[in-house]
């Protein structure tokens, strides 16, 4: 039987995360329909069923791969060397017209010290009508790989497609997602895959070195604490690409939402950090070269952020306040982590997030409408209430948001993001 907190949980979920259900989402779209409606699951996707039928406790494995279509299930689809029996890590690579940088990728994973042998490699592309396809499968004979695949299914604007056919498909004990315009140091794998056996970790951040942009890391946080124990540099964090235990990342009760076109990985990483019993880190290794290049002609990113709209940009928020909701709902510690997390994560979306998202924006309409969206958000998800616990600075920029006027909004974030620096 679930208790009535459970239950609570998923109405909150059912009712933030629907667009056409719960008394809040009718309220919303009454209060002002100048605005687009809230994000709504596709209709028969992951997310959608399990929000149809809610899990009692973690799904486990089979359970999750019965909920997809059976063209996911099999790494049969994928064109490549038989899987070996010695795989310590697959490391899924997903790609959309990136034949001038998969190669530098590829290699980088020759290169590891870990050796190929323990390596499954699996390239999921999303619809590149460049060569990708082509240049990766030419890697499958450069080594005596533990396993090497090459699928391609239709563009769908997402790379979350594509990793949830590598965390279904992996043979290896952990997995590690990979861009494939990024690269990783010689010695990444094996100094993760080291930290991870010594600590018996869940998730394993590697030390992230920023190529023509900053890098996501975070402070390992000091002393030995119990496992379970919630830290707020997490949320500094929430990119996909750490290594993960495969049994692990298919007990969660979160899929990457392959609707989703800006930010999918952060609810996952909201809900991998929740749950997991261990986290721990390797900052003494150059792991994860994360770059940011001017795109090649010919060569387009998923979805240009230019294209995307203010309520495209927020969407992947319905799903990371819905993970947080439901952990809430099952009581215990892990309540007690999402309520932190919750608070945590609104003062890192105000000073950090939507700043970003501000300054990136010419036409002062937009700006206007991005202002409108996140204060939709902040009363939706209860940004004021006093479990927000919001900051000085998170106030401040949800008050010059409130006010509609583009001079005012620029002028806020740019001197909280300035504070913040400091």
């Amino acid at each position: 039987m679930r208790s009535s907190a459970q239950w609570q949980a998923w109405r909150t979920v059912r009712s933030f995360g629907s667009g056409n259900s719960g008394e809040h989402a009718s309220q919303w779209s009454a209060r002002d329909s100048r605005l687009a409606r809230p994000y709504s699951p596709v209709p028969g996707s992951v997310s959608d069923r399990l929000l149809a039928d809610p899990p009692t406790t973690r799904q486990k494995a089979p359970v999750l791969r019965s909920l997809l279509p059976r063209r996911l299930r099999s790494p049969e689809r994928f064109t490549g060397v038989a899987s070996g029996p010695e795989i310590r890590v697959t490391v899924g690579v997903t790609s959309h017209n990136e034949a001038e940088r998969i190669g530098r990728c590829l290699d980088s994973l020759l290169a590891q010290t870990v050796g190929p042998e323990h390596i499954e490699v699996l390239v999921v592309d999303d619809g590149s009508r460049d060569s990708t396809v082509k240049l990766a499968r030419s890697y499958a004979e450069r080594a005596e790989w533990g396993g090497f695949h090459v699928v391609q299914h239709r563009a769908t604007g997402s790379p979350s497609k594509g990793r949830n056919t590598v965390l279904d498909s992996a043979a290896g004990e952990y997995v590690f997602f990979v861009d494939a315009d990024d690269y990783l140091g010689p010695d990444a794998l094996q100094a993760m895959l080291r930290a991870a056996r010594s600590q018996v970790a869940d998730i394993v951040v590697g030390r992230y070195v920023g190529v023509n942009r900053s890098a996501p890391n975070v402070l390992e946080p000091k002393g030995n604490d119990p496992a379970g124990t919630y830290h707020a540099g997490w949320l500094n964090s929430l990119h996909v690409q750490k290594l993960f235990r495969t049994a692990f990342l298919r007990g969660l009760p979160y899929r990457f939402n392959e609707s989703l076109v800006y930010a999918s990985d952060h609810p996952f990483m909201v809900c991998a950090f929740l749950h997991a019993d261990s986290v721990t880190f390797v900052d003494d290794v150059d792991c994860y070269f994360i770059t940011l290049e001017e795109p090649d002609a010919g060569h387009r990113v998923h979805v240009s952020r230019a294209e995307i709209s203010a309520v495209q940009q927020l969407q992947f928020l319905h799903d990371c306040f819905g993970v947080m909701a439901l952990a809430r709902g099952q009581g215990g510690g892990l309540a007690k982590r999402a309520g932190r997390m919750r608070a945590d994560y609104w003062n890192r979306l105000l000073k950090l997030h939507v700043p970003m998202l501000i300054l990136r924006k010419h036409d002062a309409a937009a700006v206007v409408e991005l202002a409108r969206q996140t204060c939709r958000m902040a009363e939706l998800y209860g940004a004021r209430t006093s479990r927000a616990r919001l900051v000085a600075d998170a106030h401040t920029v949800l008050e010059a948001l409130e006010s509609e006027d583009p001079d005012v909004i620029r002028r806020t974030v740019q001197g909280v993001r300035a504070a913040v620096a400091r």
